[in-house]
């Protein structure tokens, strides 16, 4: 037998070992991902860790004497906001007799309406009379509204300022008749009054003269 033929089978059988090595690897490597991935199947997503609530701290407001308010040069007075324009007239003429000058300030603001109506939609305006005077007998104004020819309603009141709008329920309520009530936001004129603005000493005098008054409501503002 050739003398090759017995050195190239030492060759040979060291090959097919390391073949079969090789296909144990492999199958070993397979068989781990397999069961890497059946496992992360089976896993329930983790939740992401819940964040704590960020807290930044509020700077601290200077009040009538801190630092800020102190190297305020000029302040202001401006009186409560009116949303009629006869309220508007009459605290202008209320302020001229006090011997003061305001400047009158004008704007559409949107404000809270609370508007009470009977419960009852009259076909007539000789039935929606009757009913007014129903009202009327138990201490409550009422307006009569045309909606069209064949409807008409009764208004009870339409206010802006919360407290007015409570007191009005509380009579309501007494007289033991059904009402709708509405609260809605309304854009209407308002008016409001502003003097030149001077020092605080004199500002806060003026303050204190309108604020004594007790219906004018004034407020004292840096410029």
């Amino acid at each position: 037998m050739d003398k090759a033929c017995f050195t190239s089978l030492p060759y040979m059988f060291s090959l097919f070992a390391t073949i079969t090595m090789i296909k144990r690897l492999s199958s070993i490597l397979l068989l781990c991902l397999l069961a890497v991935l059946v496992w992360f199947l089976w896993q329930k997503p983790a939740l992401a860790p819940a964040q704590k609530p960020v807290r930044i701290a509020v700077p601290e407001q200077a009040g009538l004497d801190g630092e800020i308010n102190k190297k305020v040069k000029l302040w202001r007075v401006v009186t409560r906001r009116l949303v009629t324009r006869t309220a508007a007239n009459s605290l202008s003429h209320r302020l001229k007799q006090m011997g003061l000058a305001p400047i009158e300030l004008s704007r559409l603001e949107k404000v809270t309406l609370y508007a009470f109506d009977d419960a009852v939609l009259y076909k007539t305006q000789k039935e929606a009379s009757i009913a007014a005077e129903l009202w009327r007998a138990k201490g409550i104004d009422v307006d009569i509204i045309k909606v069209n020819d064949a409807l008409y309603m009764l208004g009870l009141g339409r206010l802006y300022q919360r407290k007015y709008a409570e007191m009005l329920q509380q009579e309501l309520d007494k007289t033991g008749k059904l009402y709708r009530y509405q609260r809605r936001r309304v854009a209407i004129p308002t008016w409001r009054f502003t003097f030149p603005a001077g020092k605080r000493a004199s500002a806060q005098a003026l303050w204190k003269q309108l604020e004594e008054t007790g219906v004018m409501m004034p407020v004292l503002m840096p410029e």
